[in-house]
C-alpha cells in the first residue's frame, strides 16, 4: 500500500520552501503526538502521517542537518505506525516503517559516512518492524486487507 498524507502540490511547495517545511513537520507531529498522548488515535494519524513525509522532504534538504532530518523521520514513523497499530491496522504500521527503513537506507547509499549514527534510528525501525511483522504471523490478519492507495489528508 502506498500511504499518502500530503497532496502533489503541497509536497511541491514544501519542498521549495524549506522553512514551511520545517513549521509544517513540527506542528504535525506535535499536533499528533497531541492526539496520541489523549489515545485519539484516528485524530492523530493524519498529523503524524504529514510530519512524516515533510521529514522526508526534509532529508532531501542540504541546508537541514541529515542527522537531525533522520531522527524527525524515525520519530514520526514510529508514532504514526503505532497510532495504526493501536487502531488494528498492523498492515499500514508495517508499510509505514517500511517506508522509513527504505528512505533511509536510501540515504546511506547516497552518504556512506553516515552509517555510524544511521544504524542507531535503522535498529529501532528494525526492532518496530519485527514486532509488526510477528504481530500479522499471530492472526491480526493485515495481509488479508485490502492493499490500495490511501490518501488520509491533503
Amino acid at each position: 500500500m502506498k500511504l499518502r498524507f500530503i497532496c502533489a502540490a503541497h509536497k511541491q511547495e514544501l519542498r521549495a520552501n524549506t522553512e514551511k517545511a520545517l513549521k509544517f513537520c513540527q506542528i504535525g507531529f506535535d499536533t499528533g503526538q497531541f492526539y496520541n498522548d489523549h489515545l485519539q488515535w484516528q485524530e492523530a494519524i493524519p498529523h503524524l502521517g504529514c510530519a512524516f513525509e515533510a521529514a522526508e522532504i526534509l532529508l532531501s534538504h542540504s541546508n537541514i542537518d541529515n542527522e537531525v532530518s533522520c531522527d524527525w523521520l524515525a520519530a514520526s514513523a514510529q508514532l504514526l505506525a503505532m497510532n495504526f497499530n493501536n487502531l488494528k491496522h498492523v498492515s499500514q504500521a508495517e508499510d509505514v516503517i517500511w517506508m522509513a527503513i527504505n528512505r533511509l537506507e536510501d540515504q546511506l547509499v547516497q552518504h556512506p559516512s553516515q552509517a555510524l549514527w544511521m544504524d542507531q534510528y535503522l535498529a529501532l525501525l528494525y526492532a518496530d518492524l519485527k514486532i509488526y511483522i510477528l504481530m500479522a504471523a499471530k492472526g491480526n490478519g493485515p495481509h488479508l486487507e485490502r492493499r490500495e492507495s490511501v490518501a488520509v489528508m491533503h
